[in-house]
């Protein structure tokens, strides 16, 4: 009994060692190319224009769309569509949509527009979007074209002034949040990086309130559209809350190029039971 007690113990400490062995041996994250040459009658084509809000087309900006899987040792990636906008903003991709659900720990399609071939310092988004598409639309889609339009704007600083006359500060994190749309129209999808309400771009600027006086900082705006902006809360290190609540009134701003003003926003103690923008 106490050599099999002693060779199952010695047996345990290796299984560890085995699967450490088997994930660098087996597991690998896996690319692979699955085009259509062109479309046929179950294809799915997404299709639309990529323009900044005055109408200026913006060219080669790609456009792809992949089917990917995420198991537990590896992670696969088909490409099913890839494409670019031409010299008037227009893209069209197409592939079939006939994978099945339930494959691997999660699978899903991703359409992906790549701004990030656009100049920072000029453009307000300049980063890759992915939406993220559950397997299970493959039947609605199948033969369908589904339209998808952006509207990427130019970008200018600007300056924000929050002020607190006296009112007691809730302890956390506090922001300065600007929202503006960057859809026109079509088919909504989910973006990964802002899930909160689709086809609306959020950023943060992170602001010290003071307790009595006021302080500034700068935050991009999208030239062309309204931008609605306001102080937020983020919580503190008990409770969190990753979009903001309300923590000043707000003020929606059609922007310019030759805007100059300060924008000027007065604090108010975060409502725990009003947690949505109004605006």
């Amino acid at each position: 009994m106490r050599i099999y007690l002693l060779k199952a113990i010695k047996y345990r400490s290796i299984i560890p060692i085995l699967l450490s062995l088997s994930f660098i041996t087996i597991s690998c994250d896996r690319e692979e190319d699955n085009l259509i040459p062109q479309p046929t009658e179950t294809s799915t084509m997404i299709t639309g224009y990529i323009k900044t809000p005055d109408g200026t087309p913006l060219a080669n900006i790609p456009v792809s769309f992949d089917y990917k899987v995420q198991g537990l040792l590896a992670s696969t990636v088909i490409h099913k569509a890839k494409g670019k906008t031409d010299k008037s903003g227009f893209y069209q991709i197409f592939f079939e949509t006939n994978e099945k659900p339930g494959i691997g720990l999660q699978s899903r399609y991703t359409f992906s527009v790549d701004l990030s071939v656009l100049p920072a310092d000029k453009y307000i988004i300049a980063k890759k979007i992915d939406f993220g598409i559950p397997v299970d639309n493959y039947e609605k889609w199948s033969g369908s074209t589904i339209p998808c339009n952006f509207s990427i704007p130019l970008k200018k600083l600007v300056t924000v002034r929050v002020v607190n006359d006296g009112t007691p500060v809730k302890e956390g994190k506090y922001a300065v949040k600007n929202m503006f749309p960057y859809y026109t129209d079509g088919e909504i999808f989910f973006d990964d990086q802002n899930f909160w309400d689709p086809g609306t771009w959020r950023i943060f600027e992170s602001v010290d309130i003071p307790e009595n006086g006021s302080t500034s900082v700068t935050i991009p705006f999208a030239v062309g559209v309204e931008n609605a902006v306001r102080v937020v809360y983020h919580g503190n290190t008990e409770y969190g809350y990753p979009n903001g609540i309300p923590a000043s009134g707000g003020k929606v701003i059609k922007m310019t190029e030759g805007f100059r003003d300060e924008i000027e926003l007065n604090y108010q103690t975060p409502d725990l039971d009003n947690r949505w923008d109004d605006f």
